[in-house]
């Protein structure tokens, strides 16, 4: 994933000003465009929030990053995905303003929704500022599933423009078959990204803990600046979201630590690393 496009949503608040700075942070290190987007509710709003994009990306930008402005007429969780579809856009940025928000803001629920509607990888960040060095440690859950090896190239690329260190974070299993499958995984990614060249860190969490609150703990104590998930959540026939929240109370997560969600390929159909 060379990243030479981003596209940010922003909704004019202070989560949003902090997006468009984590892109242009983002797109200093990695030489890309950034495409600022509103998704106005009708056509009346679209010149109004044409100008307050422009003035919102002008407080930021001090010109050596190439920007665009986009307004979209539509719904916001639907809008934003095929927007960057169309500007050619190989990441998302996005905020969040937590598990809970006011109308017209977008709550962690809101985020994954627009996440799983589209097929480009999200960047979602609350209120915490990017360093001026960017995403210096990158944490990466690992499970033993084959989906969760699908975020590393999105994490290797990142870890290429910032010079990254990677920590591989997994939960001990203790059935003998996922034991396998998960050693299995993480050997693969250990493999992957030596052969990358990315510094690299692998931690085997105790059996009985709270995964998710393990994957935030360790990632507070190394003072990471981004941990990297696979968006497990799916939609049924009736347009409903339906699994478990694990991936809202990331990155929804109290430390308000950025998260990479990656939408998985169907590994059926041909998916290789």
């Amino acid at each position: 994933m060379n990243i030479n496009k981003i596209m940010v949503a922003s909704d004019f608040t202070s989560v949003s000003d902090n997006a468009i700075e984590h892109a242009l942070i983002l797109a200093k290190a990695s030489n890309a465009e950034v495409f600022v987007l509103h998704v106005a509710r009708e056509l009346a709003e679209v010149n109004t929030a044409k100008i307050k994009l422009a003035k919102q990306i002008s407080d930021r930008n001090p010109g050596a990053t190439k920007t665009h402005v986009v307004v979209k007429i539509g719904n916001f969780i639907t809008e934003i995905g095929k927007a960057a579809s169309e500007e050619g856009a190989q990441l998302i940025m996005m905020g969040t303003h937590g598990p809970r928000g006011v109308i017209q803001t977008v709550t962690g629920g809101d985020a994954m929704k627009v996440v799983s509607h589209s097929e480009k990888p999200f960047i979602v960040v609350q209120e915490k500022g990017i360093k001026e060095t960017g995403y210096d440690d990158i944490v990466v859950p690992l499970d033993m599933t084959e989906d969760s090896k699908q975020k590393l190239d999105e994490v290797a690329d990142i870890a290429k423009y910032f010079n990254s260190k990677v920590h591989i974070i997994a939960k001990h299993e203790t059935d003998g078959s996922l034991y396998t499958k998960l050693k299995n995984n993480v050997i693969f990614a250990k493999k992957y990204f030596l052969e990358k060249g990315v510094d690299l860190n692998i931690v085997i969490t105790e059996p009985k803990t709270d995964f998710e609150k393990e994957i935030i703990k360790y990632a507070k104590e190394n003072d990471a600046d981004l941990i990297a998930i696979i968006n497990s959540l799916k939609w049924n026939i009736f347009g409903s979201l339906f699994a478990s929240r694990r991936e809202e109370q990331i990155i929804t997560n109290k430390e308000q630590i950025p998260v990479l969600c990656v939408n998985p390929v169907d590994v059926k159909s041909g998916y290789s690393m």
